[in-house]
């Protein structure tokens, strides 16, 4: 990815589809096709959007009517957002997550985060290397950034309260990067994601 800057009086907009019951989609704002063919799983590029309000469509791939989500994005001047497509059919909404911009990587460490976006799964807790790093995080919702030293770690979601595990893997988290883990799918067929995450491209002015 290429050196990212946000200009004054706007920010930088992708979008992630992670709804698993419908597929690709197109993606309007204000009217306008932006992306087009946005599979599962999938992430857009970052592009500018002025600060306020504006409308995002998500409609399935080739339609231009009925949107399966029609919803008002506000965009503060001089950040960054990742807007995820969520949830199963007839439970569709976009979810907007700040990529803050004012976090910094660092050669001296990773950040990673972890972001629920199953839409049946329960609450799960997460472990990294046998320690609970967070615990309680529901669909939607996700944690706060955290440091820590670079390497591959073995994370594992586990339901908060049965503490089965629903999804282990390793992770392998670089210096100079900030990540999030999304999980995603149905349980399952429960999956994952890491992304690099925007933050870690932008420019800072001398």
């Amino acid at each position: 990815m290429d050196c990212l800057q946000i200009k004054e009086g706007k920010s930088l907009v992708r979008v992630f589809q992670a709804a698993p019951q419908i597929g690709k989609v197109d993606i309007y704002i204000d009217g306008a096709l932006v992306f087009s063919g946005l599979d599962f799983m999938e992430f857009t590029e970052y592009v500018e959007l002025e600060e306020g309000e504006h409308t995002v469509g998500i409609y399935l791939s080739g339609t231009t009517e009925n949107p399966v989500i029609n919803q008002m994005l506000e965009v503060d001047e001089g950040q960054m957002y990742t807007v995820a497509v969520t949830g199963n059919i007839g439970d569709l909404s976009l979810l907007v997550i700040k990529d803050y911009s004012e976090k910094q990587p660092s050669s001296e460490y990773s950040t990673f985060r972890v972001i629920h976006l199953s839409p049946n799964a329960p609450a799960v807790d997460i472990l990294v290397n046998g320690e609970t790093f967070f615990e309680d995080i529901g669909f939607r919702e996700g944690t706060s950034y955290v440091d820590v030293n670079p390497g591959t770690y073995n994370v594992k979601l586990v339901v908060s309260e049965s503490k089965d595990v629903v999804f282990p893997l390793r992770v392998k988290l670089n210096p100079d990067r900030i990540y999030t883990i999304y999980a995603i799918g149905q349980l399952g067929s429960l999956g994952v994601i890491q992304s690099v995450d925007g933050n870690t491209y932008l420019c800072k002015e001398a």
